[in-house]
Formats: structure tokens, C-alpha cells, sequence
């Protein structure tokens, strides 16, 4: 009996009536993106509920499953090297405003060089994706509610524990927005109406509303006036 033959009758077995997880993949590279989806989808208990070949295309697909209700995912699995926006990046993005699911990096490179960041971004593990039994079984782990270990025998932290420090840092709340998102809010600290703000970057009004509202959620202000304020201290620290 092969491997995974073995694993679909102890998940069947040990859970009947259980509906599988749902699953977020971030990889710029498509070939490998699609080796993911194929080997992971193929597993009883992962669905592949989305894939994004960018981390600022998977923070819209989070935030569009958030709003919609549709099919959020249990466990993000990305990439560390993309372009825009690195999968350290990505994770402090969502960390920030998410205190339950977890983020696992995936590298086809050796992982203890960037243990350090892929702690101080919120992440909780770290695995290689080309050992894809080794990522799945981790994959489980973090799902079941176990920690995965780090080089040195301790455990990443918890996704709650990462997004109750990155709070208290403050200073995330800066580099988890993108450029649009600083670039309008540094407009938004001199004065300028969203029609004006809209003229000057090229943008719709619509637009630099949405970047307005995600800004307004990361700096964790109720209004654009408290956003703008929170933003003033922060950047002048």
C-alpha cells in the first residue's frame, strides 16, 4: 500500500464525516504552484480553496474570502521570495489583523537562515517544499493545533501569540501596508480629499477608498481622522 493510499484510509477511518481543510497556496512560480495544488489537492483531507501566484494577489483573495464567507482558508502555505511582496510580508500583512489562522512558509532552499524573520513577520513554521510528505505532515501538525518546531527545538508561536505581539510592536501596522496603501496615507496626513488624492496617484475614488479602508483596519482606527493620526505618530517615530 502506497503512502498516500495509507494516509486516505486512516483519515477516512478516523474521520468519517469530517469535511477536509481548506487551503491557500502563494507561489510566483506556476510550475511549482501547480506540483502543490495537484500533490496537496490529491490529499483526502486538503482543499485547495485558493491559489495566487503573488503575495498582494493573495491578500485581496484573503480579504475577498473574509468579506464573502467563501471558502476562508484554515492554513495559508506561501512561498518566501516573490516579487512586490515577499511571503514574510504577506504573513505580517495578514498576522496583523488575524489572530487564529496559521502561515506556513515554504522554501526550496535551507530554512534556518530565515527563521528569524519568519518569527518576527508572525509565521508559525518554516518547511521545505520540495519534501512534500515532510510539508504535508506539518501541515497537519499546525491544523490539529500542535506547534511546529523551530532549528532549536522551541515552538513558533501560536497564531494568536504572533498577532498579540505584533500589536503591542506597533511598528508593523506600517510595513504590513503596501506602498499604495502608505502612499495614500501620507496624502491623507497633508489634507488632501479622496477626490484629490485620486488625481494625484491616477487612481479611482473608489480605489483610494479601498486603500483608505484596509489602512484604516491595520492601524486599527474607526475612523479616517483617528487612521490619519495613528499614522502622523507612527511615522514620525
Amino acid at each position: 500500500m502506497t503512502r498516500r493510499r495509507e494516509l486516505h484510509v486512516m483519515y477516512t477511518n478516523m474521520n468519517p464525516d469530517s469535511e477536509p481543510w481548506n487551503i491557500a497556496l502563494v507561489d510566483n512560480d506556476a510550475l511549482v504552484r501547480s506540483y502543490l495544488e495537484t500533490y496537496l489537492g490529491g490529499l483526502p483531507e486538503f482543499n485547495i480553496c485558493w491559489s495566487m501566484q503573488s503575495g498582494r494577489d493573495a491578500v485581496e483573495a484573503y480579504h475577498h474570502s473574509i468579506a464573502c464567507t467563501n471558502c476562508v482558508p484554515d492554513l495559508i502555505v506561501t512561498d518566501l521570495s516573490m516579487h512586490g511582496m515577499s511571503g514574510f510580508e504577506l504573513c505580517a500583512t495578514i498576522r496583523f489583523e488575524n489572530d487564529h489562522t496559521p502561515i506556513l512558509g515554504c522554501s526550496s532552499y535551507m530554512i534556518e537562515p530565515y527563521e528569524r524573520d519568519a518569527v518576527n513577520n508572525g509565521m508559525q513554521g518554516l518547511l521545505l517544499k520540495n519534501e512534500l510528505a515532510q510539508l504535508a505532515d506539518g501541515m497537519r501538525t499546525l491544523l490539529s493545533g500542535q506547534p511546529l518546531l523551530k532549528s532549536n527545538g522551541m515552538p513558533y508561536e501560536t497564531p494568536q501569540q504572533a498577532h498579540e505581539r505584533l500589536l503591542m510592536q506597533g511598528k508593523p501596522a506600517i510595513m504590513s501596508m503596501s506602498p499604495n496603501e502608505q502612499a495614500v496615507m501620507e496624502l491623507c496626513s497633508e489634507g488632501l480629499s479622496t477626490r484629490t488624492i485620486a488625481e494625484e496617484t491616477g487612481d479611482s475614488e473608489s480605489t483610494v477608498k479601498t486603500y483608505i479602508s484596509r489602512a484604516m483596519r491595520k492601524l486599527r482606527a474607526k475612523s479616517r481622522a483617528e487612521a490619519v493620526a495613528s499614522w502622523s505618530r507612527k511615522t514620525k517615530l
